[in-house]
Formats: structure tokens, C-alpha cells, sequence
């Protein structure tokens, strides 16, 4: 059986591939995660192994590291019923999109500094999805990141 790799919306794309056009980090998540569809979650888990081997490639950054793992492992647990997903999972789904793109608004090849703008839009949703993150954590026994209790 052969499985076809969608690509993400258009409009998503070049949202994603934008490089400041938005003048502040939230309105350039709030923008991306209205872009977030369906099928954009859709073909963000078909992408679930290129997500975990970069996520696992984030030796220097433990934190980092561990936020991530916390938002994808959120995203996969919610629904996958091709409905229109509720606000914090499309910010979610934006910002595994971000992290996972890579020639984002500081290309992650670029040393020291690269993943700066990744961690940014990661902490943002951690902050603005807080309660999600925290039921989460709760159902799951997991240890709530410091900066959500």
C-alpha cells in the first residue's frame, strides 16, 4: 500500500515561509494558526517521523527539547477526525509547523542563534495554551513546565 504525502495549503505555506512581514511574533502565530487546516494537521502527522528526528537532533537544548515533545505529544492525542480543529490545536499544529520547516524567520542552520525564533513561537503557545497544556499534563502525570503552575 502506498501512501500520498500531501502538501500543506498554499496560503499556510507562504505563511510559513514569510520572513517578517508580520510586525510581531504573536500576530505572525495568531495569522499562521487561522491558516491551520485539516488537512495542514493531516499532513503534519504523515511528518511525524521527520518531526521526532529533529526534535531528538535538539541535543544542545533540553528545554527546548522537552517543550516540543509536550506540543506534539498534546497534537497527537487530540481528535483526527478531519473536522476543523479548536484554536489551541491549530496553534499547536503552527507551531510543530514552525519548528519543523526549518528556513523560518532565522534559518535553524544558522550557529548559536538559529533556533531562537522556534523557542519564541514554542514559549508563546505554552503561554497562551496553558490550561490545555496543564489538563494534559494532569491526565497524563506528567510534570506541568514551570512556567504554566
Amino acid at each position: 500500500m502506498t501512501t500520498k504525502t500531501r502538501s500543506l495549503p498554499e496560503a499556510l505555506h507562504r505563511h510559513l515561509s514569510s520572513h517578517g512581514a508580520t510586525a510581531s511574533l504573536a500576530s505572525y502565530l495568531d495569522q499562521g494558526a487561522e491558516l491551520v487546516t485539516a488537512e495542514a494537521i493531516t499532513v503534519l502527522r504523515q511528518q511525524q517521523a521527520s518531526l521526532h528526528a529533529k526534535i531528538t537532533a535538539l541535543a544542545e537544548s533540553e528545554r527546548l527539547r522537552s517543550r516540543i515533545e509536550l506540543l506534539a505529544s498534546v497534537l497527537a492525542e487530540a481528535s483526527a477526525d478531519g473536522k476543523e480543529a479548536p484554536p489551541a490545536q491549530r496553534e499547536i499544529a503552527f507551531a510543530l509547523l514552525y519548528f519543523l520547516k526549518g528556513a523560518d524567520r532565522i534559518p535553524d542552520s544558522v550557529p548559536e542563534i538559529g533556533l531562537l525564533d522556534d523557542a519564541m513561537i514554542i514559549q508563546l503557545v505554552l503561554q497562551r495554551q496553558g490550561a490545555t497544556i496543564r489538563a494534559y499534563c494532569r491526565r497524563h502525570g506528567i510534570a506541568t513546565p514551570a512556567e504554566l503552575e
